[in-house]
């Protein structure tokens, strides 16, 4: 519930503070005073838009507060909303505070602790419904009436619709992966096309790692086959004991020379020895070249199929890579992206199959909210038709009707149209055919009734939406606002003397020039001066002596 309200430096409000009763509150005064600018100042502090043209002139910023206290049905889960959000609260109180300047920012704070502007809508919205003219508007439009209908039932269509819903997007996205598939399916083929070339080529070739370096060492090899046996032929000449000064010879004459010395000086046994292990080392050096001379071959066919080989990677590398590992690392990118688009065809044809299975679920889904809508439908006819009773619509007929759509759409497989009858006889009618600004006005207020008997709402606004109706009709609005005022807290912009006689709470709104500057003062009507603001609505400023005893009568009547 709201209990007070602050308002400073806001369109041409320099300061006002107001305090709210917990029953129903009349904001009254001429057209123009500023009554609507309250009304615009708690819908911005409770999460609204801000503008900086609401900012006063002359000032550097607007600052808006409203106190709340949470009682009623939801007031556990605001608190629970706001302890998620790290608010602590004190006594069931929240303090809002909201100050906006002309450069755009804007600062927000629950309880002492700033949050994002998000936090404070889904916080405010529950705390506060505004119903206005424009809401009115909107019940003669048929695009909004199965929303309303939806509101209405809450709980009974949550399972139906969440089960609808689920398999509508579940369709929707596997239509369009088709759509893409088949749209891109050419250049999906050409792609295909190349990706096979690509892979045969590469898979012809049968690549190893490793594979160019051994070739080029191999090729090496085979073209220098003369230059390698010359060299041999050398080495052969250079060790073979049996030629005269060779070199095993010589190391042979060396060792032996030296062994000669040792027999006289010891110091030379180490290089004797020496001599003797370099002697041995060019034995078995000598066998194995002999070895190396008798393996030694040269075969023209083999240096004629490395070069092939060489020539097909220099090809391959020409367009798959740098190297052989280069190539090696494409080829398994081709295998896979091939493995993909093939299976992309296989993907179109589960996609095709899913999509038949889910459409005959989705019909049965769209069925079953249908039906779940039309049981609501008939608790929501019949409790307007009690609530237009009330309203002085005792000839009136509501009903809700269903016309299928071709197709399915995120809400169903339902449109939805709100018709009426107003006068006995006359069959009904869509909404906006058939009732008038004052007719809608009572309808959209025997809808609000229910919403709020059922949704339980702390604080209800309604500005001037009594516009079009007067006398008895009045009366019975006044007494509908009564009625909803025992549950929950009603504020109401009118120019209905009936609705201000039955408020147990009267602002009266005042607009005047003071210092060349024009300024909206709020009086908070005593006991004692409440007659004479009605009767300034029944005759204007000249009160006469009939408007303040008619003032009077309302009153007794609307309190009585």
């Amino acid at each position: 519930m709201l209990e007070q309200l602050t308002i400073q430096n806001f369109a041409i409000i320099d300061q006002v503070d107001l305090s709210f009763d917990d029953q129903l509150t009349v904001l009254t005064g001429e057209t123009g005073a500023g009554k609507s600018i309250i009304i615009d100042a708690l819908a911005m502090v409770t999460g609204g838009r801000a503008s900086t043209e609401m900012i006063r002139k002359g000032a550097d910023k607007a600052v808006l507060q409203a106190v709340f206290s949470l009682v009623g049905d939801r007031a556990a889960g605001l608190r629970e909303q706001l302890s998620a959000a790290g608010i602590e609260l004190s006594d069931d109180q929240v303090v809002i505070y909201r100050e906006f300047n002309h450069k755009g920012r804007s600062i927000v704070r629950i309880n002492g602790i700033i949050v994002p502007l998000k936090v404070l809508s889904e916080f405010g919205s529950q705390l506060v419904e505004i119903q206005g003219q424009h809401d009115t508007s909107l019940l003669l439009n048929q695009d909004h009436h199965l929303d309303l209908l939806d509101q209405f039932a809450e709980a009974d269509l949550s399972q139906a619709k969440d089960e609808y819903q689920q398999l509508f997007y579940r369709y929707r996205d596997i239509t369009r992966q088709i759509d893409q598939l088949k749209n891109r399916r050419q250049d999906i083929n050409q792609r295909l096309d190349l990706l096979s070339f690509q892979q045969e080529e590469l898979k012809e070739a049968n690549l190893q790692p490793g594979e160019e370096d051994q070739l080029l060492a191999d090729r090496s090899k085979l073209a220098n086959y003369k230059k390698i046996a010359d060299a041999l032929e050398q080495a052969q000449q250079a060790l073979n004991p049996g030629l005269d000064g060779g070199a095993i010879d010589l190391l042979a004459a060396a060792h032996q020379a030296m062994i000669q010395a040792a027999t006289y000086d010891s110091d030379f046994e180490n290089l004797a020895q020496s001599l003797s292990e370099a002697y041995y080392a060019a034995q078995d050096a000598g066998r194995d070249l002999d070895e190396a001379v008798s393996d030694l071959t040269f075969d023209e066919g083999a240096l004629v199929e490395i070069d092939d080989r060489l020539q097909v990677i220099h090809n391959l590398k020409r367009k798959y890579g740098d190297s052989v590992d280069e190539i090696l690392v494409f080829q398994q990118k081709v295998d896979r992206e091939l493995a993909d688009l093939d299976g992309g065809s296989f993907d179109l044809e589960s996609l095709t199959k899913e999509k038949e299975t889910i459409k005959g679920k989705i019909v049965a889904a769209a069925q079953a909210l249908t039906q779940s809508r039309q049981k609501v439908a008939k608790k929501l006819e019949k409790a307007v038709n009690r609530e237009l009773a009330d309203l002085l619509m005792e000839q009136a007929y509501f009903e809700v009707q269903f016309t299928p759509v071709t197709g399915f759409l995120p809400s169903g497989a339902d449109k939805v149209a709100f018709f009426v009858q107003t006068n006995q006889g006359e069959g009904t009618k869509p909404l906006e055919k058939a009732a008038s600004g004052g007719e809608a006005s009572r309808l959209m207020l025997a809808l609000k009734t229910i919403f709020i008997a059922q949704h339980g709402l702390p604080t209800v606004v309604f500005d001037e939406i009594d516009t079009g109706v007067s006398g008895r009709v009045g009366s019975a609005i006044a007494k509908k606002m009564q009625t909803i005022a025992e549950k929950t807290q009603v504020m109401a912009i009118t120019h209905l003397p009936q609705v201000a006689a039955a408020a147990t709470h009267h602002f009266l709104i005042e607009k005047f020039n003071q210092n060349d500057r024009t300024v909206t003062q709020v009086k908070d009507l005593p006991e004692n001066q409440r007659d004479e603001a009605i009767a300034m609505m029944l005759s204007g400023n000249q009160v006469t002596d009939a408007a303040l005893a008619n003032a009077k009568d309302l009153r007794v009547k609307a309190q009585g």
